[in-house]
């Protein structure tokens, strides 16, 4: 059998493995070497025929001297950088951090199946800290696809010699499936992060509404006391008894002191980085493109929620200043607690300079999401915000 494989490609792995079985000696030895995979494990010749085993050995020898001369121009005449993204391309596949994350997102997506069958507030708690937790990983995913899309950059746009063109290719197109698969396991989180979203912030945003007539009517009570103790304060300047005065002032404040802890227990918080972790989940969905034409109704009543609760906590800042300001029992500086209040359209704002601030991993040209896109995403939800009955400005 005569073969020539001088202008053919180089041989991949599993093809070398079925010609060492099917060659001859004589045949393997003209193989060029050259044309061999550069990630022969070091164990497989001992998959090989007795009888092929001397033919193969030199073989693998004169492949490793080729590829190693061969390192050391492209070191030489491309720099660190290119034989970095070759090398990045050998180890293409599932790497420590994309295996865990797949691992995870798997267990998430049957969690999230479970849920839809049974549909309780349980299990939605539960489903809602396994995202948080796998959200946690998700820096680290991304920054993965952005330095693999980067290398295939660089690949593709360094110039080169015919001999290394082939090499150049071959490594680009690896690192551009490794891309392509991590972009797709982020829009399945993406898919499932957005939905479970939407429904734990239209859960909160129901759980604020049937707590708020309670906190409405421990509002009144606690004004009440107040009123009642600045119409006494002036009988008691000019009170005999002064130490009774004392006692009555004392237990009227202990009354003020305690509906004001019962009132902020009923109360249903909303942190800062709850509405960032909200938006991210609503960004990320409208962003990238294998997910922002399956979410459209999801996100319209995640962006509806998200305003609600935005409202809520610019809403529950105001009131607490305003509780710091009034309540002559609380040495704090009434001016500096008000200017606490942050306006919805301010945090949004804010959201959207961080991000461009941001290292910008999660921009990634394999998904083809560019600036613009959060530009635009961003002048979406200020327009929907302010259109918002709820969001109108007096």
């Amino acid at each position: 059998m005569s073969v020539s494989f001088r202008h053919r490609p180089s041989i991949p792995m599993r093809v070398f493995r079925k010609m060492v079985n099917s060659l001859s000696p004589d045949e393997l030895a003209r193989l060029p070497a050259e044309k061999l995979p550069d990630n022969i494990p070091s164990d497989f010749i001992e998959e090989v025929p007795l009888y092929s085993r001397g033919a193969v050995e030199s073989l693998i020898l004169a492949a490793n001297a080729h590829h190693l001369q061969q390192r050391i121009r492209i070191q030489d005449e491309h720099g660190d950088d290119v034989l970095n993204a070759l090398d990045r391309a050998k180890r293409t596949g599932d790497t420590a951090n994309v295996k865990i994350f797949r691992q995870k997102l798997t267990d998430l997506e049957q969690m999230h199946a479970d849920w839809q069958k049974r549909n309780d507030a349980d299990s939605l708690k539960i489903l809602t800290n396994k995202v948080k937790s796998l959200n946690g990983l998700l820096m680290d995913v991304r920054t993965e696809a952005a330095e693999t899309a980067e290398s295939i950059r660089l690949l593709r746009e360094e110039e080169t010699t015919d001999d290394l063109l082939e090499a150049f290719d071959h490594a680009a197109e690896r690192l551009r499936h490794h891309a392509e698969d991590i972009e797709h396991l982020l829009a399945r989180y993406f898919l499932i992060r957005v939905s479970v979203t939407q429904h734990e912030m239209q859960a909160k945003a129901r759980q604020i509404g049937l707590l708020d007539q309670e906190a409405r009517n421990l509002a009144d009570q606690i004004e009440e006391l107040r009123k009642d103790l600045e119409r006494s304060q002036a009988l008691w300047r000019r009170a005999v008894n002064r130490g009774k005065s004392n006692q009555e002032a004392d237990r009227l404040q202990q009354q003020i002191s305690d509906l004001v802890a019962e009132q902020r227990a009923r109360e249903v918080t909303i942190s800062e980085n709850d509405l960032t972790l909200w938006l991210d989940a609503i960004v990320d969905a409208s962003l990238h493109p294998f997910t922002r034409s399956k979410v459209s109704r999801t996100i319209s009543e995640a962006r509806m929620a998200l305003y609600t609760l935005l409202n809520r906590y610019c809403l529950q800042q105001e009131q607490s200043a305003m509780q710091i300001a009034r309540n002559p029992f609380l040495q704090v500086d009434p001016a500096q607690a008000i200017r606490f209040m942050l306006m919805s359209e301010e945090f949004i704002l804010n959201y959207f300079a961080r991000k461009r601030n941001q290292n910008t991993a999660w921009i990634s040209d394999v998904a083809q999401v560019k600036m613009e896109d959060l530009d635009n995403l961003e002048r979406d939800i200020l327009s929907e915000l302010k259109r918002s009955s709820k969001f109108k400005r007096k």
